[in-house]
């Protein structure tokens, strides 16, 4: 009795056995949020088990998981052996004092997904039964549990145990990007047609989940079908277009799709976002890495001109323009092209650019509620000369506490008199409202636009001093960090000469209750005359 009691409970007291099974698991929630197309409602984006204030940072759901690394620590060692322990005392006996620990263990620290790679691998190799005890409880952790990190653990162990029953339930919860990655890996063990799979999950998810399929059908020997989804649609994703541009352009054949006689305009536009994606290889590489880029523009621009084009396209074609434009010294791709080649493509481009007035089409894409189709038209407008200030400042006008409508105006349309977009700041936000005082608050999320839109103004005001005192006392007051920092970097740039002694007042008044460690020190620096970092 002595053994047994030490094999299954260790050395130390045992916990109460939790309650951690339930019917408003994850799963249950997920389901209840499905389409009619077997995607996921807007509603399923927040989990059930999210626990976060107002202004916590909120990561895209995957990110994490992605950016942790292997935690080789002394400590994830031990909880590795811990674990091992309690899984193996679950596989062997099935007692409900095990099953707690572990779903303790892995859900009163968030750690252990650091661990998690390592952890399976050692528990592959200690072959432990699957039956009677461990595919049961794996299951239960994946589809009877309401915490992401039990839902994880369940979906690793069910991908050794060979059992196909999970299938369907793993496809939807790789709906949520969340899960993806986990879902993926067991589906590779388990699905019998993994590529239709893992192509279903792609289509159903939209940011990290998207990419990391993408990234792995990629590898894949893929269909047509599969292969056409990956130019047309599989690139586009919530996070960046980049981190998909060059894997879809080259599994997705691209190169051969644009070297067809006539193509439809849904993959002309496609390509032309591709393009763009391609050009930008900051997040990601891009076109110096891509192979097919020279044959790929040459039949992008052959297609341009027999295309009937629209406002979007413009954006792709002055983007090339650009980037054709740059010295090839400057953009290492071009370096490999002939001189002719490269001429022709420049003429290739302003002549499709000249082709037609386009004056008329971009006024009306100036006046659309659709953001997307009003940001297209932004960005080509000053192209034509336009002077968007009477479209901007009735954009401020409908939404005045849009974070976006301020930036607007002061980077396409600031005004000749600062003091202008000052009046129109104390007659259109909430300025009392957004000041209630310095809080430890990263000042993040749709709910802190206005606050945004403040701290755009703050940084318009460095290189004007002396203008919009009721700008900087609102900054000094504001809750979120980032606007006290660009508010004390405004009056550097001012010098002191241009405080008031309102502002001085509030100065004085911050360095005794300012909350935040690094900002109270900045406003030491500026109040002795001291340059802040």
């Amino acid at each position: 009795m002595k053994n047994w009691l030490k094999n299954t409970f260790g050395k130390s007291n045992p916990k109460p056995p939790l309650e951690w099974q339930t019917e408003d698991s994850i799963l249950a929630f997920l389901k209840s949020h499905l389409n009619a197309d077997g995607t996921l409602q807007a509603e399923a984006d927040t989990l059930p088990d999210e626990e976060r204030a107002d202004d916590e940072i909120s990561f895209a759901a995957g990110l994490t998981d992605a950016l942790v690394g292997a935690d080789e620590s002394k400590a994830a060692r031990a909880r590795i052996k811990r674990l091992l322990e309690l899984i193996t005392r679950v596989a062997r006996n099935g007692d409900a004092q095990s099953k707690s620990d572990f779903y303790r263990e892995i859900t009163e620290n968030e750690s252990v997904i650091g661990i998690i790679d390592e952890y399976l691998e050692k528990l592959l190799q200690s072959a432990l039964p699957v039956e009677p005890y461990l595919f049961d409880y794996a299951y239960q952790l994946m589809a009877k549990t309401p915490h992401r990190n039990a839902v994880k653990f369940g979906i690793a162990i069910l991908a050794l145990c060979q059992n196909k029953k999970p299938v369907d339930d793993l496809k939807v919860l790789g709906l949520h990007d969340e899960f993806t990655v986990f879902a993926t890996l067991a589906l590779v063990n388990l699905s019998d047609n993994l590529v239709d799979d893992l192509w279903q999950l792609a289509r159903g998810v939209h940011g990290w989940g998207r990419i990391q399929l993408v990234d792995r059908l990629a590898e894949m020997d893929l269909p047509p079908s599969v292969r056409d989804w990956l130019v047309r649609e599989g690139y586009r994703n919530s996070i960046l277009y980049e981190y998909l541009a060059l894997t879809c352009a080259t599994a997705g054949q691209l190169r051969e799709k644009l070297a067809a006689p006539t193509i439809d305009y849904d993959l002309f536009y496609a390509a032309g976002e591709l393009i763009v994606a391609l050009m930008d290889e900051g997040p990601a590489a891009g076109m110096s890495a891509y192979e097919a880029a020279e044959e790929t523009i040459h039949h992008y621009l052959r297609h341009a001109q027999s295309q009937t084009l629209q406002v979007a396209d413009l954006v792709a074609l002055y983007q090339l323009k650009d980037y054709l434009s740059s010295s090839p010294s400057e953009r290492e791709v071009l370096q490999s092209w002939d001189a002719n080649e490269l001429a022709n493509a420049r003429i290739d481009l302003n002549t499709i650019l000249t082709s037609k007035d386009w004056s008329s089409e971009i006024k009306t894409a100036l006046q659309s509620p659709n953001d997307q189709v009003f940001w297209n038209a932004k960005q080509v407008a000053h192209q034509f000369g336009f002077d968007l200030s009477d479209v901007l400042w009735k954009r401020l006008g409908q939404a005045p506490l849009d974070s976006f409508s301020w930036y607007d105006i002061i980077t396409y349309a600031p005004p000749e008199r600062p003091q202008q977009l000052v009046d129109k700041a104390i007659e259109l936000l909430p300025l009392a409202a957004i000041s209630p005082g310095p809080e430890d608050s990263m000042g993040l999320g749709p709910d802190w636009s206005k606050h945004q839109a403040l701290g755009h103004l703050i940084v318009f005001l460095q290189d004007h001093p002396g203008v919009g005192e009721a700008i900087i006392l609102a900054g000094l007051n504001s809750p979120a960090i980032g606007n006290r920092n660009a508010t004390l970097r405004t009056l550097q740039a001012w010098t002191a000469d241009h405080w008031t002694s309102a502002i001085q007042s509030e100065l004085n008044k911050l360095r005794r209750i300012e909350p935040t460690p690094d900002t109270k020190a900045d406003l030491v620096k500026l109040l002795n005359g001291q340059p802040i970092d």
